[in-house]
């Protein structure tokens, strides 16, 4: 029997450490006490109850520090039924943020320390059944109670009390984010009674696929709390599509090892390599026939191994799934509201569609923020996403002493135990840059030492998630003894991140002389590309809704820095050239880096770029806007370089490549079959002048990167930088690949003499919930956006370039077009007028 204790509770503050002895009394009632929607963060709770402002650029993060520094009182009272009374009655809180004692009827019952761990305590002997019960959680400030603790060799990018606190760690403020240190019971809470023997968890997991058969295993564990386990019978079945595949009976015992055999198995495979086949799991207990206890989930057949092997000047690092090497297509992701409990189903819903529209085969759980909601990993193995998922651990030497170890081993344990059975998580990693920690701390080669990641997560991992890869770290070099072992962000083998954010080349005074420039990423040679990114603004809709006053941009330097030329935009107030640049410089050094990175295929076998989104969060004081390197934006926008990410991300890209004296022409597929066709290199201007630099025949090789041909620069007769471009196609049966690159570097790109392109609508065409387009222009288009504002719509391009003379149909399928004939469609560019089109009319 369950009875959930979510919903209306009461809360207060008090000063730190002070006596609660009186709220604890019989007689006390809560009377002028705010009331908490349980699960609710205390700042939602102020921000609901009109006492805070919400999330706006104009707000000082200082004015809530109060919040931060005081401590939180929540008192709930219940009626808990004479049926509750069971053999074994425990408390679940599944999340308190973050140290905290708990009491059931002024006595204290038990203390929270960990934010991501949940607690449960027994209260068979504590409640009072057919009663009136009453809780009470006080959570002490969570940046005094950590005063005292000793800070000996620990360091922190950031804050140091971070570091001291199991919380999450964006928190206490980030580049993207600003401060907000959370405190509350920000999961739900519930009282479960049960007299029989219980399942306490199980492992679900493939061990090999041969041939026609895939050979699973199951363990399951169980809480028998002194139950004589002889009238128990255990059922195990796996349905596909309504018919079952698999079914396994037996007696139950404490522990249970299973071996399982499907026939004809359909795997599980990652997007868009084939097909994300689940099966329907589910586990019964039983006592003399009777169901004491069912668990189901839906679970994916499939393997997945790392290769390590050696190659010519390093060694890989290739995610292979069912015996099938795959280059990785993926992102970061990050919390989607710095509040947590603001953050909702529909809130995964709509950027798993995002994710799976943007081609992202694998998301990285960034170690700062939070272990996801199980909806996340729902939807991911529903869409074959794979996840990459870190511990809560970031940008820091954490304490290594007892009390903290055990603390972390504690929530490794459940954390492994609560994630390990979803099919798309594939890799755990300890900690996201803790190992290049010690190098900022100036210890390089401590980090191979560190207790927290090399002993008490790995040895989780090794006893209760043996078939999943461990890295002790994110960047990582597995092998120490080899060629870059020393550098936990080595180029030559494991992950690498890599920030050279620079557009500028530096070849103006005082500025760095091209050691941050973008394009040395040419000198490295990554095996595993897990972090890299570049900064741009959100979307015009969500960048005025946040600067709702067009307040003038703080912290300018971030900006600056990388694109100089922005610093006109900022000192003229012209927010709308200062976010459509920013997005250019960040559209276009995304494309560089990742057709680069696709060009090394298998020596680079993949590119997770920092980052798929951002959260609602307010903005860091150091930093230019709370969103500021995502492909999707924090009101979950997606931006110029989602699509051009997207198309980066394509099955199959032709690109070219700068070399020292011209470009070398590339076709990389991810696809299982040969392609022929024509390539063909142009040297075009924005009027449509055409000069055919180079056609061939050429052939796509299966999953591979292709050198076709080299293009000499001398081959090219620039007249007019600012008004030319290339423009690389592969021509196939199945239609027209191309792309295009400019002679104009990012950091002068705003010199492009661009003409009207005379873009005008062709035909436009409306059926069921999708809308057809057809554009043409005179002159040549630069990022033409189309719009429906307010509605969500797979566009199947956008931001997309035209050339001359040429047209080009878009697609616009609609997730909800009730209302459309009442809206706009609407049409503009960096050469482009805006064009409205009434959908009314169409």
């Amino acid at each position: 029997m369950q009875l959930l204790l979510d919903g209306k509770w009461k809360v207060t503050h008090v000063a730190y450490n002070e006596s609660i002895a009186p709220l604890l009394e019989p007689s006390f009632v809560p009377e002028g006490w705010l009331d908490a929607q349980i699960p609710e963060e205390i700042h939602a709770t102020l921000r609901n109850n009109g006492i805070i402002r919400g999330h706006v650029y104009s707000k000082d993060t200082d004015e809530e520090r109060w919040i931060e520094e005081a401590d939180w009182v929540y008192y709930k009272e219940l009626f808990v039924p004479k049926s509750m009374q069971a053999k074994q009655v425990n408390i679940t809180f599944k999340g308190l943020d973050t140290f905290c004692d708990i009491y059931l009827n002024g006595e204290k019952i038990g203390f929270g320390e960990n934010m991501h761990a949940a607690l449960t305590i027994d209260v068979t002997n504590s409640l009072r059944y057919g009663e009136r019960n009453v809780f009470v959680v006080r959570f002490y400030s969570p940046i005094k109670y950590v005063e005292h603790l000793d800070q000996t060799d620990i360091f922190s990018i950031t804050t140091s009390d971070r570091i001291l606190a199991r919380k999450a760690q964006m928190n206490y403020g980030w580049d993207f984010c600003g401060r907000c240190v959370t405190t509350g019971i920000w999961k739900s809470v519930e009282i479960n009674a049960f007299n029989e023997a219980q399942i306490d968890h199980y492992y679900l997991y493939t061990k090999r696929v041969e041939g026609d058969k895939a050979y699973l295993a199951l363990e399951i564990d169980t809480f028998a709390n002194d139950e004589d386990l002889t009238a128990y019978q255990y059922r195990v079945s796996l349905d596909k599509d309504g018919e079952n595949v698999l079914l396994s009976e037996g007696s139950l015992d404490h522990h249970l090892s299973l071996d399982l055999t499907v026939d004809q198995p359909l795997l599980w495979w990652p997007r868009p390599y084939g097909n994300p086949e689940l099966y329907d799991f589910t586990l019964t207990i039983e006592k003399n026939g009777k169901i004491v206890q069912q668990k189901t989930q839906r679970f994916g057949i499939r393997t997945v191994q790392i290769i390590q092997e050696n190659q010519v000047d390093g060694r890989s690092f290739i995610f292979a799934v069912n015996g099938r090497k795959l280059f990785i297509r993926g992102a970061n992701w990050v919390p989607t509201k710095m509040i947590y409990t603001d953050i909702t189903d529909e809130d995964y819903e709509v950027l798993m569609d995002y994710a799976e529209d943007g081609n992202i085969s694998m998301l990285r759980i960034w170690g700062g923020g939070i272990y996801e909601h199980h909806k996340m990993f729902e939807l991911c193995d529903e869409k074959g996403i794979m996840i990459w998922n870190d511990f809560m651990f970031a940008c820091g030497i954490y304490p290594q002493n007892e009390e903290f170890l055990a603390n972390a081993a504690n929530e490794a344990e459940l954390i492994i135990k609560e994630y390990r059975n979803y099919t798309s998580l594939v890799v755990w990693a300890g900690d996201n840059e803790n190992g290049q920690a010690y190098g900022w701390a100036g210890r390089p080669y401590e980090f191979m030492n560190d207790k927290v990641s090399n002993v008490v997560l790995q040895e989780a991992c090794r006893r209760l998630d043996p078939n999943r890869f461990y890295m002790p770290t994110s960047p990582y070099s597995p092998d120490e003894f080899f060629k870059g072992g020393d550098n936990p962000s080595s180029p030559y083998q494991g992950d690498a991140h890599i920030y050279i954010m620079s557009a500028d080349p530096g070849v103006q005074e005082y500025r760095d002389y091209g050691k941050n420039y973008y394009k040395r990423i040419k000198g490295f040679k990554p095996r595993f590309m897990s972090e890299f990114g570049f900064i741009s603004f959100p979307e015009k809709d969500t960048f005025y809704k946040f600067n709702f006053l067009n307040e003038p941009i703080r912290a300018r330097g971030e900006m600056t820095e990388f694109l100089p030329f922005t610093n006109e935009y900022i000192d003229n107030l012209d927010h709308d050239k200062l976010i459509y640049y920013s997005q250019v410089y960040n559209s276009m050094a995304f494309k560089y880096w990742i057709e680069y990175f696709r060009s090394l295929k298998w020596t680079c076998a993949g590119s997770l770029y920092w980052k798929f989104n951002d959260p609602v969060a307010d903005v860091n004081k150091d930093n230019i806007f709370p969103t500021h390197m995502a492909t999707v934006d924090m009101y979950q926008l997606p931006k110029m370089t989602f699509y051009y990410t997207r198309r980066a991300y394509d099955d199959v890209i032709v690109t070219c490549e700068e070399t020292p004296d011209g470009y070398d022409v590339y076709i990389i597929s991810e696809l299982m079959e040969d392609i022929k066709g024509l390539v063909t290199v142009e040297h075009r201007d924005f009027s449509g002048q055409v000069t055919v630099i180079k056609q061939l025949d050429a052939l796509s090789v299966k999953d591979s990167s292709t050198l076709i041909c080299h293009v000499n620069t001398s081959d090219i007769p620039i007249k007019n930088a600012a008004r030319e471009y290339l423009r690389v196609a592969f021509i196939t049966d199945n239609g027209t690949l191309d792309n295009r690159y400019y002679f104009k570097d990012i950091h002068e790109i705003n010199q492009l003499q661009l003409e009207d392109a005379g873009l005008r609508i062709m035909n436009t065409k409306r059926q069921d919930n999708s809308i057809t387009v057809t554009l043409r222009a005179d002159k040549f288009a630069r990022h033409v956006r189309l719009n429906i504002l307010d509605k969500r719509a797979k566009y199947s391009d956008n931001y997309f370039e035209m050339d001359a003379g040429t047209e080009k149909t878009i697609t616009i399928s609609l997730y909800d077009p009730s209302d459309l004939e009442s809206t706009v469609l609407y049409i503009e560019g960096e050469n482009v007028p805006r064009i409205v089109q009434p959908l009314a009319s169409i």
